[in-house]
């Protein structure tokens, strides 16, 4: 532990949404606890910063060498920039001192280590990890878990499971809709989310669930906003089939990878989501996709579950009574170079680590600050506030399932979960990724194979970019 210094204040800078004041108050705390472990006080000032300038926020600080901040958090795809950059401290020693005392990594979901931790991320091995192999000798630290998000389904259940829905579902489609979260987490795939989403679009005057509709009726509401979340349910599809959107190591190529015949099939059942989405969609993102849902205009939507708590507010929401959380669909390998008849179901991974600054004046209270926050009593009030906790330990009690109604789909998505590329150039991979994918959906591109040939020649002009350059990647076989 650190010597007495005196009283000391932490900045801790975050994006400014509920886990960011979240952390704020459960961090309150720690001033008392300090006083007690450390023997001077240490207060803990949060500096909240809007989600879209939040990036640049940090960028800048560090490019600077400020002291700006002791801990922030960084989204999981900042990692490998802030790593190279020397802009955060590897966490390699700390957890060797403290680990199976003070912190168990083994009690995190191994691809959320993977993915919020390590960088690079190639050299993590999940399956040694799950035998309890921290790998320290090849591995590099650089965060903890913080902000555990997982992307979940929100579903109209009483639409579902009208009688006359289901009986004129099942004679238009041959099968039934799925009735219960069980359904959704065994069978359900991607193409059934289309049926389900061109069958319950309807115009105004149509019936719905025996109601006459007031106004228009949609099937669904996708994150389709430009950067990166256009991707998230093209990824989906792409990787429960198999596919992916590079190579990784040691190649390091897009070409052949993200404009596969898998990824145009992906691109292209993406896109075919277009006309059961209200008007407008190619710019929803999570609050978009929340309002459609909380006014009782779309049957599904997508969204991250840290933004959905408010389709349960009665006093936001015209369906908080019959809105259920599920897990995503997936898909079944039935045909492509991977098919083997298996039902797969990943998602794209949500949610933050927390790191220490290199330029910390107080790296010592910083990451004392870790030991605080991962005690029972603030993981639990993590919990309990709405915050994404990682613990397995408490993620598999019925407590945390029983909740909140998105909980048990966080405990099965978890650890499910996987990334976008985790280098430094990810910011220019998904923002021409994102720019090609909305363009698709909003059904701008009239030849999705050239589109996506295109944006893979890109794609593999910019990581040969960073990767001509990076030791990391050079350390990984890289050639050119």
């Amino acid at each position: 532990m650190p010597k007495k210094k005196g009283p000391v204040t932490l900045v801790f800078t975050s994006p400014e949404w509920l886990p960011g004041s979240l952390t704020g108050e459960i961090a309150k705390g720690f001033t008392e606890w300090s006083q007690k472990r450390l023997g001077y006080p240490v207060t803990v000032k949060m500096d909240l910063n809007p989600w879209g300038t939040y990036h640049d926020r940090l960028a800048t600080v560090f490019a600077a060498k400020g002291s700006d901040f002791d801990l922030l958090i960084s989204d999981s795809q900042f990692v490998g920039e802030f790593a190279e950059g020397g802009h955060i401290i590897k966490l390699n020693d700390w957890i060797k001192e403290h680990q199976g005392k003070d912190i168990n990594m083994f009690d995190f979901p191994p691809r959320l280590v993977k993915y919020f931790c390590t960088y690079p991320v190639w050299d993590f091995d999940e399956g040694k990890f799950a035998a309890g192999d921290l790998q320290m000798d090849k591995v590099n630290y650089w965060g903890l878990p913080h902000e555990a998000d997982v992307m979940g389904l929100v579903w109209r259940a009483d639409l579902f499971r009208h009688p006359d829905e289901r009986a004129a579902f099942k004679a238009k489609y041959g099968y039934d809709l799925p009735q219960t979260y069980d359904d959704w987490l065994n069978w359900v795939t991607w193409i059934h989310f289309k049926d389900f989403a061109e069958f319950f679009t309807r115009k105004a005057g149509e019936k719905l669930a025996g109601q006459v509709l007031a106004e228009d009726f949609y099937g669904c509401t996708t994150w389709n906003a430009k950067y990166d979340s256009s991707a998230y349910q093209f990824h989906a599809y792409l990787w429960d089939m198999g596919g992916d959107i590079w190579s990784g190591p040691p190649e390091f190529k897009a070409t052949g990878y993200i404009n596969s015949e898998l990824a145009v099939e992906a691109a292209e059942w993406y896109a075919s989501l277009r006309p059961f989405e209200p008007p407008g969609s190619e710019s929803y993102w999570f609050d978009e996709a929340d309002t459609a849902m909380a006014q009782g205009r779309v049957a599904m939507s997508i969204n991250a579950v840290g933004f959905i708590g408010p389709i349960w507010d009665h006093s936001k929401s015209k369906v908080a009574d019959v809105a259920e959380c599920t897990v995503w669909p997936g898909m079944v390998r039935d045909h492509g170079p991977y098919a083997d008849g298996k039902y797969y179901k990943i998602t794209q991974l949500v949610g933050q680590p927390m790191c220490v600054s290199s330029y910390s004046k107080y790296k010592e209270e910083a990451l004392a600050f870790f030991i605080y926050w991962f005690e029972d009593e603030q993981q639990w009030k993590w919990s309990d506030g709405g915050g994404g906790v990682a613990a397995l330990h408490i993620l598999n009690t019925d407590r945390f399932v029983k909740a909140a109604p998105w909980n048990r789909a966080v405990k099965d998505t978890i650890g499910i979960q996987k990334d976008f590329w985790n280098v430094p150039v990810y910011n220019e991979l998904m923002l021409t990724e994102g720019e090609t994918l909305n363009l698709i959906y909003a059904g701008g591109v009239s030849d999705v194979k050239a589109a996506l040939d295109s944006l893979a020649a890109r794609h593999d002009e910019i990581i040969k970019g960073w990767a001509a350059a990076s030791p990391y990647a050079k350390a990984a076989g890289y050639t050119g």
